[in-house]
């Protein structure tokens, strides 16, 4: 995450708040997170995190102290605001190729409110907030970067073809989650499953979901367990087989840009089933 610079001025914002140490003279060190970056700066507001596996938002007033201006930061005001958009305040991670501001974009064009708010919540979880820019999982036998292959499957079924408006909502929100488990450590994965491991995490998010939409809660939650279930709804079979299928025409892309000497820098704005059939087709005689 980038480091923010000196405070020079004071300064109000919203923020991620990482309690740490207490000095001998009774200030506590804090991590202040935004979209900007990240500040070290310090408090005599004191406060223990210890309690919630969600991290802490706040409304901060910051204020420049020391030799040269700026050299300390100190919080003069902490209000907290619980119902701030967590993934608004999440920091770019340098050298991942804005993988948050096309994380945000992607939540900001998902058309369902109940999938939107249930994002906002899942990745206020610590291990989501911090570790999902940067964990690696294995696809095919090689890493990659678990946000990376995530955000571009969902940016896929952003312009996929052949989508209901909701299967386009809830196939980009489950492109998001299904590796999302292995953001946490592999012991702590419930029956060495992570996706098991995931739907326990969020179980309280996914049930405020079937509280104002339970047939979509219902949806995703098949698409979850889909590796662990006999069948599926059709719903919920045929949004999967074209998540799928956008998920293998990223590398098949790859692969034909590869044989034509070409760069592939990003995604189409239009992906057609029909052009990957043909592809897979042709790649077969």
């Amino acid at each position: 995450m980038n480091k923010h610079p000196l405070i020079t001025q004071p300064v109000t914002f919203d923020a991620v708040l990482e309690p740490g140490l207490i000095s001998g003279d009774g200030l506590q060190s804090v991590r202040v997170l935004h979209p900007d970056g990240e500040l070290a700066a310090w408090t005599w507001h004191h406060f223990d995190a210890a309690n919630t596996d969600s991290v802490l938002t706040a409304t901060v007033s910051i204020h420049p102290l020391g030799y040269p201006v700026g050299l300390t930061s100190v919080i003069d005001r902490i209000q907290w605001q619980p119902a701030l958009q967590v993934i608004d305040l999440i920091p770019e991670v340098t050298g991942t190729a804005k993988l948050v501001a096309r994380f945000r974009a992607l939540v900001d064009q998902i058309r369902h409110p109940g999938m939107q708010q249930l994002l906002q919540d899942v990745f206020a979880l610590r291990p989501l907030f911090y570790n999902y820019w940067n964990a690696t999982i294995e696809v095919d036998g090689k890493a990659c970067s678990l946000a990376q292959k995530a955000i571009t499957n969902a940016e896929l079924v952003q312009w996929g073809v052949g989508l209901s408006s909701f299967q386009r909502a809830v196939g980009m929100t489950f492109a998001l989650l299904r590796n999302a488990g292995q953001a946490w450590p592999r012991e702590q994965w419930s029956d060495g499953e992570h996706a098991l491991h995931l739907l326990r995490q969020i179980d309280g998010s996914m049930s405020h979901l079937a509280q104002g939409y339970p047939e979509d809660a219902d949806v995703l939650r098949e698409l979850m367990e889909h590796e662990y279930r006999l069948s599926l709804s059709p719903l919920a079979l045929s949004t999967l087989e074209h998540v799928n299928h956008l998920a293998d025409m990223s590398w098949l892309d790859a692969y034909w840009g590869r044989l034509d000497g070409q760069e592939t820098g990003g995604t189409s704005n239009l992906v057609s089933l029909d052009a990957f059939r043909r592809r897979r087709a042709s790649g077969s005689t």
